[in-house]
C-alpha cells in the first residue's frame, strides 16, 4: 500500500508500514516492541488522525508504525471486515487479535461475546506484551465531510499518542 496514496494530507515520507495478521502475532511471539495501527483508510477517523500521527512519531524519533488493516480482501475480491467475518478462520483471527491486545469495549461483535475493536485505535506493544492503547475516534458522525481536528482534539491526541510511546522506550531496537 502506498499510504499518501490512501491518505489525504499525508505526505510520502511517512513512517507507516502494513502488516499482515501472521506479522502481527508474531509481535507477540518474538517479544517485538512497537506502535501499531488498528484501522484503514476507509475509515474517517483513520483519515484525520494518520497525518497527524505522522507527524508526531517523527518528532518523537519513532521510524515505523505498524498498520494493521482489520478489513481484508476475499478470494473473490469483496471486502471483509473481520470484526464481523462469517468464516470460522477470520472470527479465530479477530480473537487472537482481541485477545492479545487485551482491547475492552462497551460494544460487542454480533452473535459473539467478544469487543468490538473501534477503528483507528492505537496500541503499544513492548517486548511481546500491550502495554497501552486508546481509540483515536474524534468523528462521530461518519456521514460528515469535514475531516479536520479541533485544537482541543490534537492536544487530546498528541498527549494519548506520547503517552504510548513513552509506554515502549526503553527498549534499545528503537532509537527514541
Amino acid at each position: 500500500m502506498v499510504y499518501s496514496e490512501e491518505y489525504t494530507n499525508l505526505d510520502g515520507d511517512n513512517v507507516f508500514k502494513e502488516i499482515t495478521y501472521d506479522e502481527f502475532m508474531n509481535m507477540f511471539e518474538h517479544l517485538e516492541t512497537g506502535i501499531v495501527l488498528l484501522g484503514g483508510a476507509w475509515c474517517k477517523n483513520a483519515q484525520i488522525i494518520v497525518p497527524y500521527a505522522n507527524t508526531l512519531a517523527k518528532k518523537k524519533g519513532l521510524e515505523v508504525i505498524y498498520n494493521f488493516d482489520l478489513k481484508y480482501e476475499n478470494e473473490l475480491g469483496r471486502q471483509g471486515d473481520l470484526r464481523t467475518g462469517t468464516s470460522l478462520d477470520h472470527r479465530m483471527e479477530y480473537f487472537n487479535i482481541a485477545e492479545k491486545t487485551g482491547i475492552q469495549s462497551d460494544t460487542v461483535v454480533e452473535n459473539t461475546m467478544m469487543p468490538r475493536i473501534p477503528s483507528p485505535t492505537f496500541i503499544a506493544i513492548k517486548n511481546g506484551t500491550t502495554v497501552g492503547y486508546f481509540t483515536a475516534k474524534y468523528i462521530h458522525d461518519e456521514m460528515t465531510e469535514k475531516l479536520e481536528l479541533s485544537s482541543e482534539d490534537m492536544l487530546d491526541f498528541a498527549v494519548k499518542f506520547t503517552e504510548l510511546v513513552d509506554l515502549i522506550k526503553g527498549d534499545n531496537r528503537f532509537d527514541i
